[in-house]
């Protein structure tokens, strides 16, 4: 619609101080359609430089995410690619169901750079039950339908400003790792599973360590019911066995 109106202003302008012979006629009807079209005009340059007749909308979602390393596995794991040095922006590689194939997240697209640029996305380790994955994604809209009327031509609307993510994992759960470091730890695993004798070894001694833990808990909640029980169980188990993980990636 603006372009339109520049048209029409123009021309208006153009005709008045042109055509019309009338001098008071010509000077009244010259600085009405030039002061139209120059008020037009601005606001033209005004949406382009500063989103005028614009405002940004933040929507936030959060989601559960799972284990890269599949329900099997007691602990969690991520895997994570810093992008840059220090830029604190990461692929992240986990799960977004349940014993669902762990899938890369957060890639930058090259063919849409300009977008990718406002992207970032994170972690961070924290006292938590679930792994979370948080988006808040903030555009430009419309202010109402007159401003998306006038200026909506170059499909400006929903335009991104920024995207910022952030993964929260459960820090005593949950263990973090690069994909060197994913290597390693399979790598660690095969030599382990080719020595029954020392990974019966390690496991009778997590097992030993679960058992005591699991004794005390209960030494200090009586009433505790099954489910309680179960659960501190599962809790431990993690526990144990991210401090396992985490100790074959020194």
């Amino acid at each position: 619609m603006v372009i339109i109106l520049l048209a029409v202003f123009a021309i208006l302008t153009f005709i008045s101080w042109i055509k019309i012979e009338n001098v008071p006629a010509r000077v009244t009807s010259g600085l009405i359609s030039g002061g139209l079209l120059l008020a037009t005009v601005l606001m033209l340059v005004a949406n382009f430089n500063n989103h005028f007749g614009m405002e940004k909308v933040t929507k936030t979602e959060t989601k559960t995410i799972y284990s890269a390393g599949g329900s099997k596995v007691p602990a969690g794991m991520m895997i994570a690619q810093a992008l840059g040095t220090k830029s604190n922006n990461y692929v992240m590689i986990y799960a977004d169901k349940e014993n669902a194939k762990p899938t890369a997240h957060f890639v930058p697209n090259k063919k849409h750079i300009v977008e990718a640029v406002k992207k970032t996305a994170t972690y961070k380790l924290i006292d938590a039950d679930k792994a979370t994955v948080t988006t808040k994604t903030t555009r430009w809209e419309w202010q109402n339908d007159f401003f998306k009327l006038m200026f909506g031509f170059g499909g400006e609307g929903h335009s991104l400003y920024k995207q910022q993510t952030v993964v929260k994992l459960p820090k005593d759960t949950w263990v973090v790792m690069t994909p060197a470091q994913s290597k390693a730890v399979q790598a660690k695993q095969k030599a382990a599973a080719a020595n029954p004798a020392a990974a019966q070894a390690q496991q009778e001694q997590l097992k030993a360590a679960a058992s005591a833990k699991i004794s005390a808990f209960m030494q200090a909640n009586p009433k505790a019911s099954q489910d309680q029980v179960k659960a501190y169980t599962t809790k431990v188990t993690a526990e144990l066995t991210a401090e396992a993980m985490k100790a074959m990636l020194k």
